[in-house]
């Protein structure tokens, strides 16, 4: 991601050019909130823009992985209804035949039916195919049917064996696949076996 800091410092406004290697919107707000931490630090435009530019990784948390052509966006640690949303408007601006693979989210309380639904309704305007995981992600598939998700491309599984198989079966050549869940979920695994078995 490219985008342009600017940068509020003692002797007036600077601009400077900076890039990230992570993908999604998300990633740039992260990165301006570490811009801000590095200007209250003391550190220079120029060099908070090449700490930027020298990138920082986590496991599962927007890894962009490739195998057999196809493309697996692996977001799989973690997940909530704004970084799902976030994550599908990611998914959104890449190439191919737009997959998602998408898990429950645990630990929403009384709002987990309305999360779960919101998040389907912001699938169905970016996907081709839905394949939600597990029995909380039933309001997803909903959401995503009502906002006109033709009800065969939504299918539900109850886990991420379920999952594999429908990806394995439905999978081609030049396809992007984002996984994302609650980590109870463990679909890192499904991420991890899906891109061993398409290599």
């Amino acid at each position: 991601m490219r985008f342009r800091l600017r940068l509020a410092t003692q002797t007036g406004t600077e601009r400077v050019a900076a890039s990230i290697p992570t993908l999604g919107r998300l990633s740039v707000h992260n990165a301006l909130a570490g811009a801000a931490v590095g200007l209250a630090a003391g550190m220079a435009p120029d060099a908070i823009a090449a700490a930027l530019d020298a990138g920082w990784s986590a496991p599962h948390r927007g890894q962009l992985l490739a195998a057999g052509g196809v493309t697996i966006v692996d977001d799989s640690y973690n997940a909530s209804p704004a970084s799902m949303i976030a994550a599908l408007q990611m998914l959104a601006d890449l190439p191919g035949r737009r997959i998602a693979v998408l898990g429950e989210m645990l630990e929403l309380g009384e709002g987990a039916s309305a999360g779960h639904r919101d998040v389907g309704i912001a699938a169905a305007s970016t996907c081709a195919l839905l394949v939600t995981v597990g029995e909380g992600a039933a309001a997803l598939a909903a959401g995503a049917r009502e906002a006109g998700l033709d009800a065969a491309a939504v299918i539900e599984t109850r886990d991420r064996a379920g999952a594999l198989a429908v990806l394995r079966e439905r999978l081609v050549r030049g396809d992007v696949v984002l996984v994302k869940a609650s980590r109870g979920l463990e679909l890192d695994r499904l991420a991890d076996d899906l891109l061993a078995g398409l290599a």
